[in-house]
């Protein structure tokens, strides 16, 4: 299937490379199919911070083959969920249940509406380890200002707020071993980490 219209795509900060853009609806996050033609929910601070409109002609200079064919099976994917869900649709329709009305509660002077949630800070996580290493499942819950600490043995403590380590520690997040086995470990403690140390 030749692809004939300009796709939406999103320049990964760390590689510069393009991931195509498949869905940008999921709040903070972006489904996107990277250059190896994975399909992948990610928090769109890897990515530079406006989508770029590729066009055809430029494809083979900005996509590889494999995420091309990706988006493809995607496209089809989608299509035939979305013929499936027309027919169910066009199926007739179960009679309406009409339920008796409830009693009506009588309105009681203490219902207030709850303050909203302030966003939460500080330290969210904590964990040490001979080495720097990240544990995803740690990290994914806090909110974007709280901060986690990682006590590497011998040298000292690093704290880091989920959005710092989001925009600066991009190359543990897109590893294999830390989307799949949910860790990322440093052989040595790379030189933009070392600002993170509490003395």
């Amino acid at each position: 299937m030749v692809q004939e219209t300009a796709l939406e795509a999103v320049r990964n900060r760390k590689t510069t490379k393009l991931f195509i853009l498949v869905d940008d609806t999921l709040g903070t996050r972006y489904k996107v199919i990277n250059p190896a033609g994975e399909v992948l929910i990610l928090p769109d601070l890897l990515f530079a911070e406006d989508p770029v409109l590729v066009h055809p002609s430029e494809f083979t200079n900005e996509f590889s083959e494999i995420q091309l064919d990706a988006f493809a099976k995607f496209q089809a994917k989608a299509a035939a969920q979305e013929a499936l869900a027309k027919a169910a649709a066009l199926r007739a329709p179960e009679p309406r249940r009409i339920d008796p009305e409830p009693p009506k509660k009588k309105k009681t002077p203490s219902a207030r509406k709850e303050p909203a949630a302030p966003t939460r800070r500080g330290l969210g996580a904590a964990w040490s380890s001979p080495r720097l290493t990240f544990y995803k499942h740690k990290i994914e819950p806090l909110h974007a200002k709280q901060s986690f600490k990682v006590s590497v043995e011998g040298t000292g403590d690093f704290e880091i707020t989920k959005e710092e380590f989001l925009l600066q520690f991009n190359d543990a997040v897109m590893s294999p071993s830390y989307r799949s086995d949910g860790l990322y470990t440093y052989a040595q403690i790379p030189e933009k980490a070392w600002r993170y140390r509490k003395t």
